[in-house]
């Protein structure tokens, strides 16, 4: 059995994934409680070792996504959306509970790339991208059938693309970036200045609750989600220059609001698109979206078969 191990800004989770793709047991943890990347680690380790024995199976592989993460060497150098700041050696940590087990790292992103075309619906596919969305916004790029690395495993951080010089700060020190206007604190942040310039008083407590109200009609949540289309669409249209890409997948927590999300999102790519890609690049949810709410573990789990 593989285990599948997903660390996000907000949630990390656990599971175990059967040959079949299946997830048959898991777990979630708020990753915002874990001020040490040891402790973390521990409480993970703990809870894979208590599902192996609950369903009394042996740990073939464990695959672990985590942001900012280089493949090589297990060690988080510093992510923007995680409490532990870096540098920091998953791979020491996860050793101490798991000393024999082989164990695979990679960017949280990529991970969701390789899952994707492992289990979800870029099966076949040698060109596409796989956009996360969630409390930060990552990309997993594959090329020509070949996940795109980098020289030191940091390739893919579309979050991080400036687009507003001197606008909003980010995590990662700068200004203006990405991942501010169109992930979830971001998406929630547009909206409650939205609401202060109306004079109302804010109706949804975070971006979850944004989307619902959204679905519902309310027209500052519509909004928002116009506003973050927008530019999303067109970053992921800047992006198309880049790499060519038959399908483009948008993946995460963010993402399940759907088409109030994805509409205009999908307005601003095409119209924005370079000519010589328009009509050839499809945008759509993740297939790994559609067929498990366990789609980060199946991206991490997949791992082992990169190797």
């Amino acid at each position: 059995m593989r285990c599948g191990v997903d660390i996000g800004g907000t949630n990390t989770m656990i599971g175990l994934v059967d040959p079949n793709g299946k997830v048959i047991d898991y777990d979630c943890l708020k990753t915002g409680k874990y001020e040490l990347a040891f402790d973390l680690v521990v409480t993970i380790a703990y809870s894979i070792l208590r599902m192996a024995k609950v369903n009394q199976t042996k740990i073939e592989s464990i695959g672990i996504g985590c942001p900012n993460i280089n493949p090589e060497t297990g060690i988080v150098e510093r992510a923007a959306n995680l409490k532990f700041k870096g540098p920091v050696s998953l791979l020491t940590e996860f050793r101490r509970y798991f000393p024999e087990t082989p164990l695979f790292f990679e960017n949280d992103a990529r991970a969701a790339a390789w899952g994707e075309a492992v289990y979800g619906s870029a099966k076949g596919l040698k060109d596409f991208i796989v956009v996360t969305l969630g409390t930060g916004l990552g990309c997993g790029i594959m090329a020509d059938g070949k996940l795109m690395s980098g020289s030191r495993g940091m390739a893919g951080e579309l979050g991080h693309v400036i687009c507003f010089p001197e606008g909003r700060e980010c995590g990662c020190g700068r200004q203006g970036c990405l991942e501010q206007y169109v992930a979830a604190n971001g998406i929630y942040r547009t909206y409650t200045e939205l609401c202060q310039q109306l004079k109302q008083v804010p109706k949804a407590g975070d971006y979850r609750s944004l989307s619902i109200l959204a679905k519902a009609g309310d027209s500052i949540a519509i909004d928002t989600y116009q506003r973050t289309g927008k530019i999303l669409g067109t970053a992921l249209a800047n992006m198309a220059c880049c790499y060519d890409p038959s399908h483009i997948f948008i993946f995460g927590g963010v993402a399940q609001a759907g088409e109030v999300l994805m509409e205009p999102t999908r307005q601003a790519f095409e119209k924005n698109l370079l000519f010589c890609y328009k009509n050839h690049i499809k945008l759509e949810l993740s297939g790994l979206m559609a067929t498990s709410k366990n789609a980060g573990i199946l991206g991490a789990a997949a791992l082992a078969n990169m190797q």
